[in-house]
């Protein structure tokens, strides 16, 4: 009993029995805390097993008394009380309630606590009193891990992220922060990727907030679809709570190219020009630009997953579009300035475009003659040209030095230009893609006037008969003023300007002669701003004269219309006045009858159409009966007077469709043997002869019909003024082209007359005399020595040599003398009622020489390539001597004869 007092006192002594209650926090018992100390870990919400042995440390003794201490307390929370039986069997009492069992089957034995909490944690103490040995006291520390409670990611604004993150251009720095809340111990926080370490390391820790931040700097392509995870764990008895985030990536283009090579392309024709861009995430933007201008006619596609952006541009390339830089740009749109960009330079083919410029040192509006003038022609072609045309009013010039004419690259030199040079000038250039030409540069050479070449040269008049000259020059500028003087080869006098009405480069003179000296020449000058004209123009005033017979006479059938005969003259001199041409057709011989019998003149004084005072001796006779002969005179007149007739004999060819009549089966029964004759012969003869009485009247009453048709044709011809056309002739129709067919065939027919020189006519009127009246301007002297045959050649009528009959030669021309009158003309009023046909030969007749056998009609070829018939009527020629001039009898002789016949 004492013994158990002094333990229980030296117990209190050393405070290792139990504290005392209502004092928490009293130390434990000097020594304790020197006793052994195992830790036990353990995870909130899991079990604990807190150890204490308590088995006897001799055999025989046993465990009476348990207590289990919180040493942060020092509050039993536990206890077993094995006083009053077994250990097994104890009453147990826990501060834990159900949470704590004591387990002493268990290895190791101890307190086992369900459902650990946190406050849990703490050092505890487990005392095991023994009946016999002395008491045990073990530590335990209890670890309670509390596992972190969230993990998050957040970018680098503070923004919250999961999942798929971004996206991120290729070279930027990314930055994602790892927070972790709550654990005890403080949590491990670390970043990983596909079981690499990245980052363990941890930056910040404020309250139960535990940070890690991860940079990755200059991200490339290799990051996209990078999984990314924060991985956090304070304790291996718990799974580590983590957070992923999975990077997209957005990078420009790696490549752009404008497919194909670089071909010309050729102007107005239409165009693709593809581009394609690929490496850009997402697809590449493509667009199109020229010279800085976007283009907007374009197609886009997407192509291999979005890898490949293409466009096409569609595109009508202009000249102006050669050496234009065309650009394919492939941009990203959620990276700013980051686009790729392929460039390639237009090569368009286009035909030239030229523009024509004087030299610039030229004054265009005063270039006279002698000077040299060139041009420039600026062409702008691709390809180059290589061809260069010069014209001048649409013809081309060729390289001539000799001319002044020097084609140089592009340029036109003329040297020492003329007023043949005055034109418009173009150039043209020709290259692979075409052909142009330039606008056109008029060049008008200034010249001093001279005489215009179609005018009037010579004026015929009388005396006190007023005469009204007209002179034309030509001159660039046109004359502003003219001089005009008289000369003959006595006297020069200047015409006073009163007298002088000029406008326009024409000037008239009324010029009146008084006396046989006023005829000479009129000498007219033009003057412009260049100068006076050179070399005057010569009008010749001589007296008024009847004017020379037509010569050079053509009459030929025209094949394509029957019954139609054209007639074709030159004129002769007019006389010095406006002469007109009159044609009249008469009624020759008719076909069979013996040449110069009486039937050669049948019908000659038969007036069948006439046709007066037209302007030029050309017609067209409709209307005439085919195998007849017919004559053709015609006569030039002008105020003074008729010229002598120029007679044609025209014999009209017969109609294919005419047809003879055969003779007759009774002529050509001879008389043969007598036959008797019997009743049945006689009533047989009788009755041929019935027949042969009809036949005759049968034949009386065709041919009356005959004549009355053939009469009525006769009324039906036509003469046709045949105006000059200057349509040449074709084979055919002799010359002539036919227009529209109607009841008569009206041809028109070419003037191939050549225009004389009137100074010839003047020289062909004065022949014979030594008198001229062409005075050399630069020598106006007065010349008495030829004034008396000067004015007799003035005064006197000329002889005109006639033409010679010759033997066997066909004549077309006669020329009676000026004397003699124009009965033959003048009695014809109105065409004759009727032309009579016969089926007999035509014959014309001819001028032969003394015992030349009959003449014979001839066919000649006209000189516009159809054959005529032409010949002269015996009536016109002289047969008494062949040796003297040809002369023709007066008409009026031979419209007797012939009317007698």
């Amino acid at each position: 009993m004492v013994f158990l007092v002094l333990f229980v006192l030296s117990l209190l002594a050393q405070g290792s029995i139990c504290d005392i209650p209502g004092k928490p926090g009293k130390k434990p018992i000097n020594g304790l805390e020197h006793s052994p100390l195992t830790e036990v870990s353990a995870v909130v919400g899991g079990r604990a097993v807190l150890p204490c042995d308590v088995t006897p440390p001799t055999p025989g003794d046993a465990p009476i008394l348990v207590l289990f201490y919180n040493g942060a307390t020092g509050t039993p929370i536990y206890s077993i009380d094995a006083r009053t039986g077994p250990l097994t069997r104890s009453i147990h009492w826990s501060d834990l309630e159900s949470r704590a069992h004591f387990d002493v089957t268990s290895d190791p034995q101890g307190l086992v606590i369900d459902d650990v909490m946190a406050i849990d944690d703490g050092d505890y103490r487990c005392r095991v009193d023994f009946r016999a040995s002395p008491t045990r006291n073990l530590r335990v520390r209890l670890l309670v891990i509390v596992p972190p409670q969230r993990v998050s990611i957040s970018n680098s604004g503070g923004l919250e992220v999961s999942g798929v993150i971004g996206p991120y251009a290729v070279g930027r720095t990314l930055t994602l922060t790892c927070e972790v809340q709550g654990g005890k111990p403080r949590p491990q926080v670390s970043w990983w990727h596909e079981g690499s370490l990245l980052d363990d390391v941890v930056e910040m820790s404020s309250g139960d907030i535990t940070r890690n931040v991860l940079t990755l700097p200059n991200l490339t392509r290799q990051h996209l679809y990078r999984v990314l995870t924060c991985q956090t764990s304070n304790s291996n008895m718990s799974l580590p709570l983590a957070a992923t985030v999975t990077l997209d990536m957005s990078y420009p283009p790696l490549e752009v190219n404008i497919l194909g090579n670089n071909a010309p392309l050729s102007e107005g024709e239409r165009y693709s020009l593809v581009c394609e861009a690929s490496g850009s995430r997402p697809a590449a933007s493509l667009t199109w630009w020229m010279e800085g201008v976007l283009m907007t006619d374009t197609k886009d596609q997407i192509l291999q997953e979005g890898n490949v952006s293409r466009s096409t541009l569609h595109v009508v390339p202009t000249r102006s579009n050669d050496g234009d830089m065309v650009s394919c740009r492939a941009e990203n749109a959620m990276l700013e300035g980051a686009a790729m960009e392929d460039t390639r330079k237009l090569i368009v083919y286009y035909a030239p475009k030229l523009v024509l410029r004087a030299g610039v040192s030229l004054n265009m509006s005063n270039i006279k003659e002698g000077e040299d003038v060139y041009f420039e022609c600026d062409i702008q072609a691709n390809p180059k040209v290589f061809r260069v045309q010069w014209f001048q009013n649409g013809q081309e010039l060729h390289h001539n030095i000799t001319a002044g004419v020097i084609l140089s690259n592009q340029s036109l030199v003329l040297q020492g230009v003329t007023r043949k040079s005055s034109g418009l000038y173009t150039c043209r250039a020709i290259n692979m893609n075409g052909e142009a030409s330039s606008n056109a540069v008029q060049l008008s050479v200034k010249f001093a006037p001279v005489c215009s070449p179609d005018q009037k040269w010579v004026y015929g008049g009388g005396r006190h008969q007023p005469v009204n000259v007209t002179c034309r020059v030509e001159s660039h500028p046109e004359a502003s003023t003219f001089r005009w003087a008289f000369n003959t080869s006595s006297e020069y006098v200047e015409i006073p300007q009163d007298r002088i009405f000029s406008s326009r480069g024409r000037s008239m003179v009324a010029y009146t002669p008084q006396t046989h000296h006023d005829f000479g020449s009129l000498l007219c000058w033009g003057v412009n701003d260049v100068e006076v004209q050179h070399q005057p123009c010569v009008f010749h005033i001589v007296p008024a004269a009847v004017p020379e017979p037509v010569h050079n006479c053509s009459v030929w059938h025209n094949a394509s219309a029957a019954g139609e005969v054209v007639v074709a003259c030159e004129a002769g001199w007019s006389g010095g006045l406006t002469q007109t041409f009159t044609l009249e057709v008469r009624q020759g011989g008719p076909r069979g009858g013996p040449r110069g019998g009486p039937r050669a003149g049948a019908g000659a004084g038969r007036v069948l159409a006439a046709l007066r005072d037209q302007p030029e001796p050309h017609f067209t006779v409709t209307g005439l009966a085919p195998g007849t002969e017919y004559r053709l005179a015609v006569v030039a007149s002008n105020a003074q007077g008729a010229a002598p007739p120029t007679v044609l004999v025209h014999l009209t060819p017969i109609d294919v469709a005419e047809k003879r009549t055969s003779p007759s089966a009774a002529d050509s029964a001879g008389a043969g043997s007598l036959v008797s004759l019997t009743p049945i012969l006689a009533v047989l003869l009788g009755v041929a002869a019935s027949l042969v009485v009809c036949s005759v009247v049968l034949v009386v009453v065709m041919r009356a019909r005959n004549a009355n048709a053939r009469a009525r044709a006769a009324t039906q011809t036509k003469i046709i003024y045949d105006k000059a056309s200057p349509t040449a002739k074709g084979a055919d129709d002799g010359g002539f082209v036919q227009q529209e067919r109607g009841p008569d065939i009206i041809l028109v027919k070419s003037d191939t007359r050549v225009p004389g020189d009137d100074k010839q006519l003047v020289r062909n009127y004065i022949r014979g005399q030594d008198g001229s009246f062409y005075i050399n301007p630069g020598s106006l002297l007065n010349n008495g020595a030829v004034v008396t045959r000067e004015t007799e050649a003035l005064l006197s009528d000329p002889t005109v040599t006639s033409s010679v009959c010759s033997q066997g030669a066909a004549i077309t021309r006669v020329t009676p003398s000026s004397s003699s009158s124009s009965p033959f003309l003048a009695s014809v009023t109105s065409p004759s009622p009727a032309l009579t046909s016969t089926d007999s030969l035509a014959r014309s007749s001819f001028c032969s020489g003394r015992g030349s056998p009959p003449a014979s009609s001839v066919s000649t070829n006209s000189p516009r390539g159809s054959t005529s018939t032409v010949a002269l009527h015996p009536d016109y020629c002289a047969q008494e001597d062949p040796r003297a001039p040809l002369v023709a009898a007066p008409l009026a002789a031979a419209a007797a004869r012939e009317s007698s016949v």
